[in-house]
């Protein structure tokens, strides 16, 4: 039986029927052709994460020592009188083969990579090399301390091309073309690369430090023969940190000087002892990721760990350094330390509290 609709009951269904008509069908049964609502999107605000300077340095346990890299003699891998190190972005070691007259490249296991230099006094040979330094500024640059040829010679990681940067030989220029600022060495024994690519030379024989701008340019000297808290008594090396200050051994002192980024001397520790904090004859410095201060003291056969402001942390001994001179820490924590009294170059292992 037909349902008979009146006009009373179709005004009555007409509003429910529109707002039926008006609603959104539901959500699977939307149209893919029907344009989809715009969405704020959720933002999440950058996770900030703290550069390793902006974290308190973790406490030091000790070094384990690793393995010993190289023994005496002429040929590939083997060294006489190795003193200075350096490490590159590869972690190869750079090693000033003082009494082979050479700089050997070897790697963290002391496979022999390369070697460049022979005894001479002509670009690219050495007399008693006893430092080198990388400048990663720029391109990679290889400097070395040739110190009976009164000089600092460098050349580029590419072409192994050396020049003659300061000392006896040098042709450099200052803005005007001149040559009156060249500076003479006098067994130069240390470099160090700063934050802007200059170069730090410790003038030995002169009992000073030479700096020198990126391209080379001497441009300050400081320091003369003494005792007194401006003076040097035959410096051997230096470091500069991220921060620009200046720290030279006065290894006749037997003492750490710490200069800032501006050649204003800041702060002077040790004397000589073989307490913590004293030295018999520091011979090189070096920095790890911490900043920590590592200085070879050879006359007590062992190493020291300060902080930057000289405050002793630790001293390790091992019965397998004798004459430890020459330090350069990797990214992995690896301390290389070469060995006058067994011409070979040690590995340690730093351990930090977790």
């Amino acid at each position: 039986m037909l349902a008979r609709w009146t006009l009373l009951d179709i005004l009555i269904l007409l509003p429910f029927c529109l707002s039926c008509a008006s609603s959104p069908p539901p959500a699977d049964q939307t149209l893919e052709s029907a344009p989809q609502s715009p969405r704020t999107p959720k933002i999440t605000p950058p996770q900030i994460v703290p550069s390793i300077q902006d974290r308190p340095a973790p406490p030091i346990l000790g070094l384990n020592y690793v393995e010993t890299i190289g023994r005496p003699g002429q040929g590939a891998g083997q060294f006489l009188r190795p003193v200075g190190l350096a490490l590159d972005h590869r972690g190869f070691v750079y090693v000033a083969d003082s009494g082979n007259n050479r700089i050997q490249v070897v790697d963290a296991e002391g496979n022999f990579i390369a070697e460049f230099g022979v005894r001479g006094w002509r670009t690219g040979e050495f007399d008693n090399p006893t430092d080198v330094a990388i400048n990663f500024q720029r391109t990679e640059l290889l400097y070395v301390a040739d110190t009976d040829n009164d000089r600092i010679q460098y050349c580029n990681l590419v072409d192994w091309i050396f020049h003659v940067m300061v000392g006896s030989g040098s042709e450099s220029e200052d803005a005007d073309g001149d040559r009156d600022r060249e500076i003479e060495l006098d067994l130069p024994r240390g470099i160090g690369i700063g934050r802007n690519g200059e170069v730090y030379v410790v003038d030995t024989g002169n009992h000073r430090f030479v700096q020198s701008d990126a391209d080379g340019i001497p441009v300050s000297t400081q320091g003369s023969f003494g005792g007194a808290r401006e003076q040097f008594r035959d410096p051997t090396d230096l470091v500069v940190d991220a921060h620009g200050n200046l720290y030279i051994v006065d290894s006749g002192n037997h003492r750490i000087k710490k200069y800032d980024f501006s050649g204003n001397l800041v702060q002077i520790w040790g004397t000589q002892g073989e307490a913590p904090g004293q030295f018999r004859e520091p011979s090189h410095i070096a920095l790890d990721r911490w900043n920590y201060l590592y200085v070879t003291d050879r006359g007590n056969q062992r190493i020291q760990v300060f902080t930057t402001d000289g405050q002793p942390v630790m001293e390790f001994n091992n019965e397998t350094l004798i004459d430890p001179v020459g330090i350069a820490i990797s990214k992995t924590d690896l301390v290389f330390v070469s060995d006058l009294g067994t011409n070979d170059i040690k590995v340690f292992q730093i351990i930090y509290r977790p």
